[in-house]
């Protein structure tokens, strides 16, 4: 690296590291979400109010598919229509198409309540000592790393895969131990650092703490306090419990409604 290129790699280190260290810091706490908290937090969601829910889309769904067969069939009637065996095929064929995306959406509820009953229903009993090393030495390794980081570095494509399986292990003893080799490398490596390159992650930075920020107000991360509390589980048992008996009724109705209007089918 020649004299030129050093002076500049030291005039920008500054900012740009301060601007890694923050970048590595805000990943990390993405993907200890992500990786972590969210099974875990689904999980005991899933185990207090997943079968009430699954219940109640799986009503819905039924409630819909009679709701447009009630509707077709008086649209019919009111045409002056018979509603004859091949209109009610027709019917069917109808409602059949729209169910389809009723019971996609249906069927991916129910996978959801099946996933999150592999996970136990909490999180994993992790040494937090351990787990802090091992996010620790996570976050500094992505200011080395990270494809986010650093995308120019050859040694990402050597190394990152390594990372992060230990960290999915939060095996901090491998973590530590790669953390001196890869600062030697990435070291001996090093090139200048830009002012468009500081500027390019400063951008990322503050998109990557506004996704973050999101991602704390949204499910499953805003439930955290909630599932901790069994007043706020049986309200929301209760509410849902209500809306089953509810779209209980309506389906009843409409089945009952759909009845009559077949009843006066003609050949």
């Amino acid at each position: 690296m020649s004299a030129d290129r050093n002076s500049a790699f030291r005039a920008e280190l500054p900012d740009a590291h301060e601007l890694a260290c923050a970048l590595a810091d805000t990943l990390e706490a993405i993907e200890w979400l992500e990786r972590f908290e969210r099974p875990y937090l689904m999980a005991r969601y899933q185990a207090s109010l997943g079968e009430l829910e699954v219940r109640l889309l799986g009503l819905k769904v039924e409630r819909r598919a009679y709701r447009s067969r009630v509707d077709l069939a008086q649209a019919r009637l009111r045409r002056g229509d018979p509603l004859s065996n091949v209109a009610l095929a027709a019917i069917e064929r109808a409602v059949a198409s729209e169910l389809l995306a009723w019971q996609a959406l249906e069927a991916d509820h129910t996978r959801i309540l099946a996933e999150s009953q592999r996970h136990p229903g909490g999180r994993p009993p992790l040494d937090p000592g351990r787990v802090a090393r091992a996010r620790a030495a996570w976050r500094r390794l992505a200011c080395r790393l990270h494809p986010e980081i650093c995308p120019y570095e050859p040694l990402t494509d050597r190394y990152w895969g390594k990372v992060e399986d230990a960290y999915r292990a939060v095996d901090a003893e491998l973590l530590d131990a790669l953390a001196p080799f890869i600062e030697r490398e990435t070291d001996a490596t090093a090139i200048a650092i830009t002012p468009g390159e500081t500027a390019r992650l400063a951008t990322f930075l503050d998109a990557r703490r506004k996704r973050l920020t999101r991602m704390h107000s949204q499910a499953p991360f805003c439930w955290s306090d909630d599932l901790e509390d069994p007043d706020w589980i049986a309200d929301k048992q209760a509410t849902l419990t209500v809306e089953i008996e509810a779209e209980s009724n309506a389906l009843a109705a409409l089945v009952l409604a759909f009845a009559g209007m077949s009843a006066t089918t003609v050949d």
